[in-house]
């Protein structure tokens, strides 16, 4: 019976042994997984924050005149802003006219004064340029790209649900149902 015992003793070690490696390479592994997605989570975060503060490259098309633009396409056009409506505004370059809309961006700060001569880049569709960029007759360009996300009063995701709904009882809310006919 000794022998059996000790077999037994001399299993038991190598049993623990043989576990010990197999945990450290998991360990391992764990926290090499865990390292990569920390690096890429942060150089994604760093990018979209150089982006977001590096001037915007841009390649100014030559202009053309606004009476040979073709539908659906985008467009370089140089002229006189004739006419201001808010965000949007007439641009007259002697062959024809366009209305150019800024979009929501163009609402905060006046980016043209009536009769200076533009140069207005973007898409060209149904007689309407949906202006990127605007350079100004003293040379300063106004970018205006698309519109950022709508944010509610609690980030994002609060805008995209909408607003909650009204409290039970409360004004305008529905009547309560009738009570079920006995």
């Amino acid at each position: 019976m000794t022998d059996n015992n000790a077999s037994e003793q001399t299993q038991a070690p190598a049993l623990g042994a043989a576990a010990r490696p197999r945990r450290r390479n998991v360990l391992i592994g764990a926290a090499l997984v865990g390292a990569i997605a920390i690096g890429a989570l942060g150089g994604a975060g760093a990018t979209r924050l150089a982006h977001r503060f590096m001037p915007q490259q841009v390649m100014l098309l030559q202009p053309a005149a606004i009476g040979q633009m073709k539908a659906d396409t985008m467009v370089a056009a140089k002229g006189k802003v004739a006419e201001l409506f808010g965000n949007k505004f007439v641009l007259d370059d002697g062959s024809g006219r366009a209305l150019v809309d800024t979009g929501p961006r163009g609402d905060r700060a006046p980016f043209a004064d009536k009769d200076e001569t533009v140069t207005v880049q973007g898409h060209f569709d149904r007689g309407q340029i949906h202006a990127q960029f605007l350079v100004r007759a003293n040379g300063e360009i106004v970018a205006f790209g698309p519109p950022r996300p709508p944010h509610g009063p609690k980030g994002p995701m609060e805008a995209r649900r909408g607003p909650p709904p009204p409290p039970e009882g409360g004004p305008g809310a529905p009547p309560p149902p009738a009570p079920p006919a006995r």
